[in-house]
This record gives C-alpha cells, sequence and structure tokens, in this order.
C-alpha cells in the first residue's frame, strides 16, 4: 500500500470535523470538488470508504472512524514534537552561521525567522546568501543549504526537501498578454531568466530549448521573483512561490522539473547547541514536508489552498506572531481621475 499524502490526511480531518464538504472547503480554502477529489484519493490509497453521504452532510464509516483516531493521534504527535524541538532549544547559546542561495534565503527563510528567534533568544544567527558553488572545500558556515550533494565524504548531509520549478506570472500579465498555449508559445512572451553565473546561458532559456529570448537576465533569484510578481513577465520559481503569494499564475504547470535540497555540515559542528537547534528548526519548520505538500518527492500544482496552510503552520509555530503577508501588488495610481464637464 502506497503512504498516504499527509496533506489529503490533512483535508480529512477537516471534513471529519466538520461533517461537511461545503465547510471544509471554506475553512481550507479549496473547491468542494477539490475536497471530493482529495477523499476519493485518500479513499483509493487506504482501499477503504471513509464517509458515507446524508441528508445533512457526511458521517464517518467504521473504517472512517479507525483512520480519524490515528490521523488525529498523528496529527497531535507533529504538533507534540514541533513544541519538543522549541522548547529543547530555548536554552541553547551560541552562534550558527548558515549559508544558502539567495532564493531560499531571501525570499522563503525569512517568514521562519520570527519564530526561530524568538524560541531561541540565546543564539545569534546569520543567514549569509551565496552562490559559491565550491562546496567540496571546507564549509564557511555551519550549516550548508545547497542542491547537490558534497563529494567530500567526512560532511553529513540530509534532505531537507524536493523543490519544484515551474514558470508564474501574475494574473494583471495574463489578462494582458494572455496565457501561453504552449511551450513554444512562450516565445511570443516577456520571459524573465535567471543564471547564477553570466556566461551561462539561462535556467529557462536552457531547460525550455529557447535561444535569446529573455527580455530580463539576472543573476540573482530575489530580483527575478520580486520581476514576476510586480508583472513584469513570465519566470521559473519555485512551486511554494503559490504559497507565498496567491496572486501569483502558474503558466503550463504541467512543465516542472525537481530539485532536492540537502543541508550539509560537519559531524562535530552540528552537535554544538547553536547548530543543532538551527538544524532542528530547518528540518521540523522551514521545510516540514508534512504540512508543505510543496517539499514533497512528487509534484503538486499549486492550489489556493497553500497560501491558509502555510498561514495555518506559521500560526503553529508561534501563535503570537503575526504571519508575514504579501499585500498585492498595486500597479495602477490610487488617484481618481477629474471627470469631465458635461457638455
Amino acid at each position: 500500500m502506497a503512504a498516504p499524502n499527509w496533506d489529503d490526511i490533512r483535508v480529512f480531518l477537516t471534513v471529519a470535523r466538520h461533517g461537511s464538504y461545503r465547510r471544509a472547503a471554506t475553512e481550507l480554502g479549496m473547491t468542494q470538488p477539490s475536497i471530493s477529489n482529495r477523499i476519493d484519493r485518500l479513499e483509493a490509497t487506504l482501499r477503504v470508504a471513509l464517509f458515507d453521504k446524508t441528508m445533512r452532510g457526511v458521517e464517518l464509516t467504521a473504517d472512517g472512524k479507525r483512520v480519524l483516531s490515528h490521523a488525529s493521534s498523528a496529527e497531535l504527535s507533529l504538533s507534540k514534537a514541533l513544541s519538543i524541538v522549541q522548547m529543547a532549544s530555548d536554552n541553547a547559546e551560541g552562534e550558527c552561521k548558515i549559508g544558502v542561495g539567495d532564493g531560499l534565503g531571501g525570499a522563503w527563510m525569512p517568514f521562519f525567522l520570527p519564530s526561530f528567534l524568538a524560541h531561541n533568544p540565546n543564539i545569534k544567527l546569520s543567514i549569509l546568501t551565496t552562490n559559491d558553488r565550491a562546496i567540496n572545500k571546507k564549509p564557511l558556515y555551519d550549516l550548508q543549504i545547497q542542491y547537490q550533494l558534497p563529494l567530500e565524504q567526512n560532511l553529513v548531509s540530509v534532505k531537507l526537501a524536493d523543490l519544484h520549478f515551474t514558470l508564474f506570472a501574475t494574473q494583471s500579465y495574463i489578462d494582458a498578454y494572455g496565457m501561453p498555449a504552449g511551450q513554444d508559445d512562450l516565445a511570443h512572451h516577456r520571459i524573465l531568466d535567471l543564471s547564477l553565473a553570466l556566461t551561462e546561458k539561462g535556467t529557462l532559456s536552457s531547460w525550455a530549448g529557447m535561444t535569446d529570448s529573455a527580455i530580463l537576465f539576472t543573476n540573482s533569484s530575489v530580483a527575478l521573483a520580486e520581476a514576476v510578481w510586480a508583472g513584469t513577465g513570465i519566470g521559473l520559481l519555485p512551486t511554494y512561490a503559490g504559497a507565498i503569494d496567491p496572486e501569483l499564475v502558474a503558466v503550463l504547470p504541467q512543465l516542472h522539473f525537481p530539485a532536492p535540497v540537502y543541508v550539509c555540515f560537519e559531524r562535530e559542528v552540528g552537535q554544538r547547541p547553536a547548530v543543532r537547534a538551527a538544524l532542528n528548526f530547518l528540518k521540523e519548520a522551514v521545510f516540514n514536508r508534512h504540512t508543505m505538500p510543496w517539499f514533497l518527492e512528487a509534484y503538486h500544482h499549486p492550489e489556493p489552498a497553500w497560501r491558509s496552510m502555510l498561514t495555518s503552520h506559521l500560526a503553529r509555530l508561534n501563535p503570537s506572531l503575526v504571519p508575514l503577508v504579501r499585500e498585492r501588488r498595486q500597479h495602477q495610481s490610487s488617484k481618481k481621475k477629474p471627470k469631465g464637464k458635461k457638455s
């Protein structure tokens, strides 16, 4: 039997609590057909029927009640694990330097820094963005987050997540220029491209077999993401961008590719309390694959519900902190034009 998707279990728990697909859809920010599809997929995976339909909504079957018991325990265990990690790190002291690419370091990790620092007031944390590919040298950082396994045998490597890259644009861009009908149609659109080395062909151009088609070229992942968020054009971004900003629209989502993410460190360095606390936080909070389907090995199409999932995850980490919210960009002046005089 294949392992069930945790996000499907989360949907199941919400339906079970409400006894209604409609109310569950409202809470999760999903459509009822999406809820139904998730439950169907979970039932197919578990090979049991979970709900019976009634005039008032849905009721758990006998198998559904058994699954609810175990799933609720798993959800509670996950919450306790986060609490234990946080409590264990509260007394940690020292310094931890994390080396990471500017995309994860500038667009993703800042969401979690308030919670980490609130639980670790005695740790001095350094987030150092780098595009240095010399990963086989002695690490300059206590923890180095990268897309490749190091060749040095004395480094410990832990897989944190699987990133998935796909094309994004804003709805305002789609309204102005239309949705590409296929990969060949990208040549007629405003393409934004990235390469860490300016002597190399852009990532999107190489991947899609395009030649000199980018109107904007940068070596900064953050600059690329900000340009896409500003409605400049179409760019290749990790799917978690859809959880950060619901205004982004996945373009040709059938085109995507994975990039595993590892954290590497020297074994003795990993035993330092501050480094161990940061490592646990990376695994349990920043790249939690149980609550973040965008980090699973299998590709998941970006969904509107991802935003509420991210917000709920941040709230669980520290309910006293208000999660960061990326406001919708306003590209038009808010001033009203003066009305013309009547003739």
